[in-house]
């Protein structure tokens, strides 16, 4: 019998970020999206100051390969100021129907939390995807609506929370990056993506909680937390 080939990984883009918020240094991320034959995929790993110590959050999520990007699964990793850990393993049942999450903190496994699938719903990790999947009906016409499964806030509930993109006309800060000026508005709060061709993040501003995130280096990135 003739073997499959295993599709080849496509590549949209491999990132660090550091974040800042009220003006200092709060964390730094790496995110790396592909695209693997009819699957989406993002890996996101989190390193996050608290106090004088760093901890880590790793999340990584897959979901079909269309402009919709409805989700398959995903698994999320952390860890509270105790180093108790903390694992949520998402998935699809129910013939595409039902999101169902597990919890596990610890050693204690949690009862199973059920989100009915809607419209337009994806995961928010695939955020930027998203708009690499959208990017030429982000216009500054209507904005566009769609829903997200909040990943790492899931506790007693599944929280999915609506949200829309809008084109801004041009500023200072995308002349300088020759990027579009894209406003998010989610869970009530707005950002501003400033995004490149592929729709990747260069710059993300929130206003309202005094936080700025930067694409950088990756040896920028790793150096980031020792500023403080």
């Amino acid at each position: 019998m003739a073997s499959t080939a295993s599709a080849q990984a496509e590549t949209l883009w491999d990132n660090w970020y550091t974040v800042t918020e009220k003006g200092k240094p709060q964390s730094y991320y790496h995110e790396k999206a592909e695209l693997v034959g009819t699957k989406a995929k993002i890996q996101v790993n989190s390193w996050i100051r608290e106090g004088s110590k760093t901890r880590s959050e790793n999340l990584g999520a897959t979901a079909k390969n269309t402009t919709l990007l409805e989700p398959l699964l995903y698994n999320f990793r952390t860890q509270d100021e105790r180093g108790m850990e903390k694992i949520i393993d998402g998935s699809i049942v129910s013939n595409g129907k039902v999101f169902s999450v597990k919890i596990k903190k610890g050693a204690e496994t949690l009862k199973p939390l059920r989100a009915e699938m809607i419209p337009k719903l994806i995961l928010s990790s695939f955020f930027p995807v998203w708009v690499n999947k959208n990017y030429k009906r982000i216009t500054g016409v209507q904005p566009i609506e769609f829903h997200a499964i909040v990943e790492d806030q899931v506790d007693d509930q599944v929280p999915v929370v609506a949200g829309t993109a809008y084109e801004m006309n041009p500023d200072d800060i995308s002349k300088k990056y020759s990027a579009r000026k894209i406003r998010v508005v989610f869970s009530n709060t707005v950002n501003y993506w400033y995004i490149d061709k592929q729709g990747a993040a260069i710059r993300i501003d929130i206003p309202s909680q005094e936080k700025h995130v930067e694409k950088v280096d990756k040896a920028t990135a790793e150096a980031f937390l020792s500023k403080l």
